[in-house]
């Protein structure tokens, strides 16, 4: 199997994504990507997916790493209504200034590491994925996604593939604090799925988690919930995401990995943060808390057994 270790071609900020997806220049990129040609929603993806390296790259090197030619690039920037491409440039540079120093030291510390071991590389990334979880836009995301929890009437939660497995974490941290939460991906496939979701009600809200590969299915069944009435909470990779486009509230965790399709363990990351704000939301949750642990611990090994 070839390795990618093509470490300048990883980037991990989720936060200043959707930063700049929120901005006039990056609402324009977005309806791009809806709308555009065939190459201008691939070259729309690809700004939205790594705005930091568009701020911080030439349109050569935009060229060579979205495979894109340069007039068509030039052709996009002026169909944004700006001048050429340094504008454009600069418009992203604006936005994202302030993130653009530290991804920049991340870069710089994996490409000292491009010759390790595929082992190690995979933990310098995740390493460095961590970290950029850490932004305030990130921390004020999850706090609106675990009020968005606690005032939901029902809690439906799903996701295919290893996102099946992401889902089924929140889920299980979830049930213990309060009722009304569903698990809508555990076994019978997409059919099963759907009709468990006939169940959902107004003002229901769905956690739908998807990272590369992305499920086509789970897209169409997050649509159906939101045409019943449910509030859609995104977790996923990117806002040129399938979901990103079908949610009320997005949750962007990175995804990439220099040898797997994708990585779960900033999606986790997220996963627990958000279990945890949720918890801590309500005094009624630390006195749940106390009570599983008080039943839990005649179920738990505590070392040598006593008679």
């Amino acid at each position: 199997m070839k390795i990618d270790q093509s470490n300048e071609n990883i980037r991990w900020s989720a936060g200043v994504a959707r930063d700049f997806a929120k901005c006039s220049l990056g609402q324009q990129v977005v309806e791009s990507l809806r709308t555009g040609s065939r190459s201008q929603r691939s070259l729309s993806e690809f700004i939205l997916r790594d705005p930091v390296f568009m701020a911080t790259h030439g349109i050569e090197d935009v060229a060579r790493a979205s495979g894109i030619s340069v007039s068509t690039i030039s052709r996009y920037v002026r169909d944004l209504g700006l001048e050429n491409y340094a504008a454009f440039r600069s418009g992203i540079a604006d936005r994202v200034h302030a993130l653009i120093a530290p991804v920049t030291k991340l870069e710089s510390r994996l490409s000292e590491n491009a010759e390790d071991a595929p082992g190690a590389n995979s933990l310098a990334t995740a390493q460095a994925q961590m970290v950029a979880l850490g932004d305030e836009a990130t921390r004020q995301a999850v706090v609106e996604a675990a009020q968005m929890l606690g005032k939901a009437p029902q809690i439906w939660v799903m996701g295919f593939g290893l996102s099946a497995h992401l889902a089924a974490m929140l889920s299980l941290g979830l049930q213990p604090y309060r009722e009304g939460v569903v698990n809508v991906v555990q076994y019978g496939g997409t059919e099963v799925a759907a009709g468990r979701l006939m169940s959902l009600g107004e003002g229901d809200v769905v956690v739908a988690i998807s990272f590369p590969r992305y499920s086509s299915d789970l897209k169409d069944l997050t649509r159906m919930a939101q045409a019943m009435g449910a509030k859609i909470i995104a977790l996923t990779d990117s806002p040129a995401a399938p979901l990103a486009q079908e949610c009320d509230h997005l949750l962007l965790a990175p995804a990439q990995h220099p040898v797997l399709p994708s990585s779960c363990l900033p999606g986790l990351a997220l996963i627990e943060a958000l279990l945890s704000e949720f918890l801590l939301s309500d005094p009624a949750n630390v006195t749940r808390a106390k009570r599983l642990a008080t039943i839990m611990s005649a179920y738990l090994a505590d070392g040598e057994k006593k008679d």
